[in-house]
């Protein structure tokens, strides 16, 4: 089983403006949307990403292999 490692990236989010909402990015990459005139704030991210508490992390899932295959070597 693994764990998740959560990367706070909110200083590193850009966005563009679009009609209806901002189209959110991390180094080039679309993370998702915010839509700011709706009744009430919606964010809409890619998988891998959330936004809690004003910031946005990353998530990372760490897992552990059990030892590494040693098939092949002498």
């Amino acid at each position: 089983m693994g764990k998740t490692l959560r990367i706070d990236i909110t200083e590193k989010v850009t966005a563009k403006f679009k009609s209806e909402y901002l189209e959110l990015y991390s180094h080039k990459f679309r993370i998702g949307k915010l839509y700011v005139h709706a009744a009430e704030k919606r964010c809409e991210l890619e998988d891998g990403y959330i936004y809690e508490d004003g910031r946005f992390y990353r998530l990372i899932s760490m897992r552990r292999d059990s030892s590494p295959s040693t098939e092949g070597w002498c």
